[in-house]
């Protein structure tokens, strides 16, 4: 005779069975994006500000560090103590390293591109301050959390001691990723300049700015609506635990995408005439407002919103850059959001 089949506990099934699937989650979005982080410092970092390429490193560290010690809760959780009812309703460290790395990568992605934001508006406050204070709200919201959490240090009493804080963190991220993507479509749209190829460049950012807001967003609501409609389960981490890479890839794949933009404008359109506009000083020849730069091509000139080149942080692309009557030339920068 066949043994009977085990009875599913369901309320396991609906905590740290969801916190497995959530880890694994992780971990795929993980592999996705360490082979950004690993690809942009091969290929692009050199081109770059160190600054970005400290952002990038530190995205790439902690995001490790939290998949490190979800292994860890994970393997303590469901191998360990499994069957252990009194042990697994403790919340150990690692949930809390786990938590805190979340947080941390949130708030560096989002100080990210409030610094593109200020760039790209021409270091106008208005547009970057609601984005910093968003970001700052969230992050501290997720560090109060991450300390209650360590007091109370029982699963069951997660809810009630730390169900405000966690929903005000949740918000404020949603709010702020929300922000981001509207800001920065807004400006985009306001930098297009007519000319057809430079506005398809606008429109790739502005899409990519669409993309990244909704992936972030969404998953912050979902987070906030099972966390607060399922309680006493650990549904919510299926959201929360991967967001953090969520926030890895939309960074690295906006500073890899650069170079197919620039790739794009220097393509010869149709007429065989090159669309890597030199850019003159205003001193040698076109003329310049605060809110474009006159750009040679061929017999004519063109502009181009001061904002839209300078998007990214005059990074150096020799293969463009030349000399012409002793006249300083760059090529268009043209970066992606």
């Amino acid at each position: 005779m066949s043994a009977p089949p085990i009875p599913v506990d369901r309320t396991f099934i609906l905590t740290f069975g969801f916190q497995f699937i959530a880890y694994s989650l992780d971990v795929a979005l993980w592999g996705i994006a360490m082979v950004m982080v690993l690809q942009y410092f091969r290929k692009y970092a050199r081109k770059d500000p160190v600054g970005i390429q400290i952002v990038v490193g530190i995205l790439g560290v902690v995001t490790t560090n939290h998949i490190i010690f979800s292994a860890m809760l994970n393997f303590k959780d469901v191998i360990l103590l499994y069957g252990n009812l009194e042990a697994e309703n403790t919340i150990f460290y690692e949930a809390n390293v786990m938590l805190c790395s979340v947080y941390v990568v949130e708030f560096t992605a989002q100080i990210f591109y409030a610094s593109r934001i200020w760039i790209l508006t021409k270091r106008d406050w208005r547009y970057t301050a609601p984005v910093v204070l968003l970001a700052l709200c969230q992050f501290v919201a997720g560090l109060v959390q991450t300390v209650e959490v360590a007091k109370v240090h029982l699963y069951t009493k997660l809810q009630a001691a730390t169900g405000p804080i966690s929903s005000t963190q949740s918000g404020a991220t949603l709010a702020c990723d929300l922000t981001i993507t509207a800001i920065l479509c807004y400006v985009l749209r306001k930098s297009r300049s007519g000319i057809r190829r430079t506005d398809s460049a606008v429109d790739r950012m502005i899409i990519f700015a669409l993309n990244r807001g909704a992936m972030t967003s969404i998953w912050a609501l979902l987070q906030l609506i099972f966390f607060v409609g399922m309680p006493g389960t650990f549904v919510f981490m299926m959201f929360i635990l991967p967001s953090s890479q969520l926030y890895v890839i939309s960074v690295c794949s906006m500073l890899i995408s650069r170079e197919s933009l620039r790739a794009d404008l220097r393509r010869p359109n149709v007429n065989g005439i090159s669309n890597s506009f030199p850019m003159t000083n205003t001193a040698s020849s076109g003329s310049r407002s605060n809110d474009t730069e006159t750009l040679t091509m061929g017999n004519g000139s063109v502009h181009i919103a001061t904002s839209v080149v300078k998007w990214v942080d005059d990074i150096p692309d020799d293969d463009n850059a030349y000399q012409n009557g002793g006249d300083s030339k760059r090529t268009l920068q043209q970066g992606i959001v």
